[in-house]
């Protein structure tokens, strides 16, 4: 071969080296994290739902609560108390959150290169959705997101379609009760409902007027759930109350679908739909 072809050649070579390396670099740079550690199981639910199971380093320690949504999926897999070191120990390559760990989760790990993605707290459908499309993508499975997003739309529009109307109130076993600009809001909305509390964000139902004007449905959360039963002071077991929920018009949302502010709350949507179908 002549020097100047066997130059040229070799120039060749280099830069296709050179562009597989770049190509090889990018790849590495998208890839989906292979070592994902939640921090409580708000978290959990976004990992179980998108992520492989073999890319799954931890879970929290609620992952099987009553009220975890996956709970099923989370069997066999390994739990971790969210401390700084037992979490590095891990050796993550992304950390999934809600509201465990530091509160500053972001900046602490971001000291140890290690991203961390947030989730939840999110105030309506629309919000839950965007969060959840988010969450897919960072974990590498954005068509799985997709796939839950399609399903989510279909059900609001059947909701929406099938709307019953009529007031309803959202009481917790605690005595809290949901107003405008919360997750529970949007969720008797999306059934069709009317939120009769119209006040911004949460409070404590006084007792007497919820014995003396009961609304037409009273949606119920974790009442009779782990977490009442640990509370000896909880609204649920006064007896005045008691008797008014026996003679009130009552549908009981299963903990699980209620317990994180996500897009599978859909679930709740649907109970009271039908509870007031049935009206």
């Amino acid at each position: 071969m002549k020097p100047l072809a066997r130059d040229v050649a070799v120039e060749v070579v280099v830069r296709w080296i050179i562009a597989a390396f770049v190509l090889a670099c990018a790849s590495a740079a998208h890839a989906e994290p292979r070592r994902i550690v939640s921090l409580d199981y708000c978290a959990d639910q976004f990992v179980l739902a998108l992520a492989d199971r073999d890319q799954i380093a931890a879970l929290s320690r609620g992952s099987q609560r009553d009220d975890s949504y996956y709970r099923a999926r989370a069997l066999g897999i390994r739990q971790t108390r969210g401390t700084l070191e037992e979490v590095l120990a891990l050796r993550p390559d992304l950390i999934v959150r809600n509201w465990g760990g530091p509160w500053d989760a972001a900046q602490i790990y971001a000291r140890f290169e290690v991203p961390v993605l947030q989730v939840g707290d999110t105030p309506d459908f629309a919000s839950a959705r965007a969060d959840l499309l988010d969450a897919a993508r960072m974990l590498g499975h954005a068509d799985r997101g997709e796939a839950l997003a399609r399903d989510l739309d279909l059900r609001l529009a059947r909701l929406s379609a099938h709307r019953s109307g009529g007031p309803v109130m959202y009481l917790s076993g605690g005595g809290a009760v949901a107003g405008s600009g919360t997750m529970m809001d949007a969720v008797i909305n999306a059934a069709g409902g009317h939120n009769v509390r119209t006040e911004a964000s949460w409070t404590v139902m006084p007792l007497e007027r919820l014995v003396e004007t009961p609304p037409a449905l009273i949606a119920l959360g974790f009442f009779y759930s782990g977490r009442d039963r640990v509370n000896a002071w909880s609204p649920s077991r006064h007896p005045a109350l008691r008797r008014a929920l026996a003679q009130a018009r009552t549908v009981r949302l299963p903990p699980a679908t209620i317990a994180c502010e996500a897009w599978y709350a859909i679930d709740a949507a649907e109970a009271i739909a039908a509870a007031l179908r049935e009206s």
